[in-house]
């Protein structure tokens, strides 16, 4: 089926139940996380992977470009609970912002992204100087490099290090920083991004979910972060699965981390959840069908593509790619919340 059918083919089947997890990979020998790219906007672009290849859950109209809107009622998925400061983050409801900068919120709003994964989440690629951020708008609760425990400035790499394998990443560039940065194009007036790494390179997504070795440190930073005033849980940027390559019980343990992670964060609202592709150039493609099929089966549940990225070795995007996937997480979310 074409990329441009799953697309337009409807929304997720199942409602996810709550807890926490994370996602991780441990099975193509793969050293981090996967690689995933934008869907429209084709080859090199980076500026839309938003529209293409992305489906949320539910039933109801509503659809954007490239995309369905989840739960009954149309473009209301993911967005019952307005929480603190309104309903600019979870969904279109009152208070979401449109164009640049975005309207003013009528409470100011801390918007909440987890960004789970294995390498390619945490990043490979050593950083440059156009991957620093200087704006106080956009924080990260630790950080490598940077005090735990407490909400920085957002910069590279945003996950620990340097990791539980030892590998030292302390010098890298991830997509959850050009994730955040693009954000920053349509937050409401106001409003703070605050983002909550959770990626931990080589590993399975078993790791991640009940049971696993990475599950209390996700549920420990969940707890740290529902105590920032004005928190609102916003969403998931998940690329992982060079682990498990091919496992067709995969999706499914996608849809235990997104429940258990949602749990953690005690709201009664869905939230998105967006999927990389793993590169075509690298060891795992062939998982990419799994990715799909994960994304089907969430009620707010969206993939970008690959397409026009490289890898530097089997697993790890280059610099250039990890900057494209992270600004088509960015533009996908933005479409899936309605800013």
């Amino acid at each position: 089926m074409t990329e441009m059918n799953r697309t337009i083919r409807g929304t997720p089947r199942f409602l996810l139940l709550p807890f926490l997890c994370i996602i991780a990979v441990s099975g193509c020998g793969e050293s981090g996380p996967g690689g995933e790219n934008d869907n429209t906007g084709g080859a090199g672009s980076g500026t839309s992977g938003a529209t293409t290849g992305s489906t949320s859950a539910g039933t109801g109209g509503g659809a954007t470009t490239g995309s369905t809107s989840a739960g009954t009622g149309g473009d209301q998925a993911g967005s019952t609970s307005a929480g603190t400061g309104g309903g600019a983050t979870g969904g279109p409801g009152s208070g979401g912002g449109a164009g640049t900068g975005g309207a003013p919120s009528a409470n100011p709003t801390f918007h909440i992204f987890m960004l789970m994964g294995q390498s390619n989440m945490a990043g490979v690629a050593d950083k440059q100087d156009s991957d620093k951020n200087s704006d106080e708008r956009l924080k990260v609760l630790g950080g490598c490099n940077q005090p735990a425990g407490q909400w920085n400035l957002a910069n590279p790499p945003l996950s620990d290090c340097p990791g539980e394998k030892g590998w030292n990443l302390s010098t890298s560039v991830d997509p959850g920083i050009w994730f955040g940065k693009t954000l920053l194009g349509k937050l409401p007036e106001g409003d703070t991004i605050g983002l909550v790494a959770t990626a931990e390179s080589g590993e399975s997504i078993n790791t991640f979910i009940t049971g696993g070795s990475h599950h209390q440190m996700i549920l420990n930073k969940i707890a740290k972060a529902k105590t920032a005033e004005n928190a609102r849980f916003a969403g998931v940027i998940f690329h992982q699965g060079e682990s498990d390559n091919g496992q067709s019980s995969w999706p499914g343990k996608v849809v235990q981390l997104y429940n258990e992670v949602k749990e953690a964060w005690g709201v009664d609202y869905d939230v998105p959840f967006i999927l990389g592709e793993l590169p075509a150039g690298g060891c795992c493609s062939g998982h990419n069908n799994l990715v799909h099929q994960a994304a089907d089966m969430l009620p707010m549940g969206y993939w970008v593509s690959q397409q026009g990225t490289n890898v530097m070795d089997e697993y790890h995007f280059d610099h250039a790619s990890v900057v494209i996937m992270g600004k088509r997480y960015g533009e996908k979310m933005i479409e899936a919340l309605k800013w």
